[in-house]
């Protein structure tokens, strides 16, 4: 490439349309073979650029789609967070009310028992009730607040993971090629858009990669955070089924 560079050189510092001397060619007889050997690697070296122009093309188009399908992935899984925060409120509301159920169901079964005996109300114990009643309606609903807290908490995290990593997929201008950078690989009659071009692609991908490698960081926190929840779900999910089965269990002694 340089020495082609050098007989470029030396051929612009002839007059134009001046062709090397008879003489010149006889005592270097070698100089036409050189021509057509330079010319064959310029040709060859031209060949190659357009081999590269087209494999960073293909390459970026893949990157692409794929960057594409992983965003809308981990949209999905943001979705998929807020429908399971969904399931752990629902299931919070059943919750407290198969806890009612019991005490309604336990209370029953004891005025069930009230009716076949004599028997006379003491007011301190009435007025305890009501105390306890009271504090347990105060608990409960400082319960609700705090589970309302830490599902609101958990949506705004889901949603900024999906940000955070969803928003560096916009592609960013990268670093051109100065004109002395491109005299380094192209000839003087040669395209210089190809190099800026295969190096924009370049860039282009490994910002691509970059953005590829941030999704994959946030799918898995939102997957462990989903697993999490999950967990506490079914926990949930079982304590709600198990109060339900003391509450039937309540209903039946008393038929």
């Amino acid at each position: 490439m340089n020495d082609f560079k050098k007989y470029q050189s030396s051929r612009s510092k002839a007059p134009a349309g001046a062709e090397p001397s008879a003489s010149k060619q006889e005592n270097n007889p070698n100089l036409s073979e050189d021509e057509e050997e330079l010319d064959l690697i310029k040709s060859r070296i031209t060949e190659v650029k357009q081999e590269s122009l087209s494999s960073t093309r293909n390459a970026l188009r893949q990157v692409r789609q794929t960057e594409e399908t992983a965003t809308k992935t981990m949209s999905k899984l943001g979705e998929q967070t807020s429908q399971l925060n969904r399931i752990d409120k629902t299931l919070e509301v059943a919750n407290v009310r198969a806890e009612d159920s019991v005490t309604k169901t336990s209370e029953l079964k004891t005025l069930n028992k009230s009716i076949f005996s004599i028997s006379f109300g003491n007011p301190f114990n009435s007025k305890k009730k009501r105390t306890a009643e009271l504090e347990k309606a105060k608990l409960e609903h400082q319960h609700s607040i705090e589970e309302s807290e830490r599902l609101r908490k958990l949506n705004f995290e889901s949603q900024k993971r999906v940000d955070d990593s969803t928003k560096g997929t916009s592609r960013n201008a990268g670093h051109k090629l100065s004109d002395e950078e491109r005299a380094k690989y192209t000839f003087e009659d040669e395209d210089p858009e190809i190099e800026n071009e295969i190096n924009e692609n370049l860039n282009e991908i490994s910002d691509a990669v970059g953005g590829l490698k941030r999704l994959a960081l946030g799918m898995g926190q939102e997957l462990d955070v989903q697993n999490t929840q999950l967990g506490k779900i079914q926990t949930k999910a079982d304590d709600t089924s198990a109060k339900i089965a003391v509450s039937q269990h309540h209903l039946r002694k008393i038929k």
